[in-house]
């Protein structure tokens, strides 16, 4: 098992995903898939051999239980595989078979047939489910090893220590000592969204009765403004994080939406010591679950600002979620500066700016700023 000798024995992790999606589509014209015939046809695709196959590494169970042998990296790599097709909602799994679930997501695989990368990730999961299962499935494996729930609040450092100790091994075995990149970033975005939310949430309650702020209570609290309000609480929020990355530049916004204008909500000015001047079009989408930004709707906003990408940017701002059409239609836009933030984008803004949201006692601990937002609700 020595890492030199593995390092190019597996194909990159990104060929082995593209291999699953290209097998899901080969097989698709079955109401069920057992699994034998899925890593059957997956072998094929990905033109696996059996010395590839049998790469090994010592895994936790192995460990416990003396195994010298160890256990396939080829395991864990095709479970990952499929955990990911799970969570872009193209497979239903069961412990037995899979079902092609034919839909718009399963729509989205059709053309698809590359090697799936950082870059275009987005392009078969543009929701970012991935990182969410990946989480459950590294706390599953975290209480596997017999530590309770509220150490996990308690003690996130031991929590960071223990993440993905298996698939790190696999990774290393499996890729050398840097890993795979694909791999490597499905790793350290999964620790680094847990720890966002999570970091904030030692000692819910903190001094004079307040209470440690989490994704569900930001969310609440934008639902309770009304579109108007939520434009100028967004307004607040462009300017502020401006203001923190560049603070020798000076600001001037103004909000210039109406009910139901269907246009530009509000404009910042930003002028830097050199007189170089940027302007920023906002727009923002106070909308229920589910309700998702079109690509109609991004152009009808792009339509609205002018193309000189060097001084001009629009910055589309929504409580949910951009459509699959609309990331493409962002993806591949080249005329004009286009930026897109989400529900999650959202509160990690919130969050990283502190706007809406205050710190308190001598350690970072957020909680809402009801000030901030009694005044917003004033307009």
């Amino acid at each position: 098992m020595g890492e030199t000798a593995n390092i190019t024995k597996l194909p990159p992790f990104g060929d082995l995903l593209n291999s699953g999606i290209q097998t899901l589509k080969n097989l698709s014209g079955r109401s069920s898939i057992s699994q034998n015939l899925f890593f059957r046809e997956f072998d094929k695709v990905a033109q696996l051999s059996d010395d590839q196959k049998s790469i090994s590494y010592l895994s936790q169970f192995d460990i416990q239980n003396e195994y010298e042998e160890g256990t396939p990296c080829y395991e864990p790599l095709t479970n990952l595989i499929l955990m990911c097709l799970s969570a872009m909602g193209v497979i239903k799994e069961n412990c037995f078979s899979l079902q092609p679930n034919i839909g718009k997501e399963f729509a989205s695989l059709i053309t698809f047939d590359e090697k799936v990368t950082i870059k275009n990730l987005v392009r078969i999961d543009p929701l970012g489910k991935i990182f969410f299962w990946l989480a459950n499935e590294n706390f599953s494996q975290y209480l596997m090893k017999g530590i309770p729930n509220n150490d996990y609040i308690a003690n996130l450092k031991r929590f960071d220590e223990k993440s993905f100790q298996d698939l790190k091994k696999v990774n290393q075995v499996a890729y050398g000592k840097r890993g795979d990149p694909l791999i490597n970033y499905f790793i350290n975005e999964t620790t680094r969204r847990t720890s966002l939310f999570m970091n904030n949430y030692q000692d819910a309650m903190v001094s004079d009765g307040n209470v440690k702020v989490t994704p569900d209570m930001i969310l609440t609290q934008l639902d309770n403004l009304t579109p108007l309000q939520f434009e100028w609480f967004c307004l607040k929020l462009v300017e502020r994080s401006l203001e923190n990355e560049s603070p020798e530049s000076n600001l001037s916004s103004h909000h210039t939406g109406k009910a139901n204008d269907g246009g530009i909500d509000g404009m910042i000015t930003q002028i830097f010591s050199n007189e170089e001047r940027h302007t920023y079009y906002i727009q923002a989408k106070l909308y229920s679950q589910g309700n998702n930004i079109s690509n109609r709707e991004l152009r009808n906003f792009v339509g609205g600002y002018p193309p000189q990408k060097e001084s001009h940017h629009g910055i589309f701002i929504t409580t949910t979620s951009f459509t699959k059409p609309a990331l493409d239609y962002f993806e591949n836009l080249e005329s004009h500066s286009l930026i897109l933030i989400d529900q999650m984008a959202l509160i990690e803004l919130m969050m990283e700016h502190e706007v809406g949201l205050k710190q308190v006692d001598s350690k970072p601990k957020l909680v809402l700023d009801n000030d901030f937002f009694e005044k917003i609700k004033r307009y």
